[in-house]
């Protein structure tokens, strides 16, 4: 009955270890840091700045945005987010990245630190992208308020906004 319960426990010891995912494969290269750190200087600026051209600059359109559908006049609608392409963003839904609670946000957080962004992962768990979150609605008494969420890619060698999504 000894060997039984030390060859279960070896057993189990040796699943642990070698069961465990190599953290190397989780974490955001030296390079992609260089660039977020030249992405997070150039969204702050132009957030700070309101400068809405700069801003296109950063987006890979169409981007999917939730926080968008707040700007629509139909509120009836069943969307669930918006496609918003380069011209729709010029007209008017460049105004979600001035919006005070991201610009207070960034304040708190314009001195660049990687803990700030989170890498996803793609079917075969690898990296796919990395987001940010900020403060889009603020908890209250009676709710925990909503988080805005923002995609990067990283396309052409540069990190670019592929979205914004709401996490409740």
């Amino acid at each position: 009955m000894r060997s039984i319960l030390t060859l279960i426990s070896c057993l189990l010891f040796s699943v642990s270890i070698y069961g465990q995912k190599n953290k190397s494969d989780d974490e955001i290269s030296a390079q992609d840091k260089i660039l977020l750190q030249k992405f997070w200087k150039d969204f702050t600026d132009a957030v700070t700045r309101n400068d809405k051209e700069k801003i296109k600059t950063l987006c890979d359109f169409p981007i999917y945005c939730r926080p968008c559908l707040y700007y629509i006049k139909n509120k009836n609608s069943n969307l669930v987010t918006l496609k918003v392409t380069r011209d729709l963003f010029q007209k008017k839904y460049y105004k979600v990245f001035f919006e005070k609670e991201l610009k207070a946000d960034i304040k708190k957080h314009q001195k660049f630190t990687i803990q700030f962004f989170h890498p996803y992962f793609n079917k075969e768990a690898n990296i796919h992208g990395i987001s940010f979150l900020y403060t889009l609605i603020p908890p209250s008494k009676t709710w925990e308020g909503a988080q805005g969420m923002v995609s990067l890619e990283k396309i052409g060698g540069k990190f670019k906004i592929t979205g914004i999504d709401m996490v409740p």
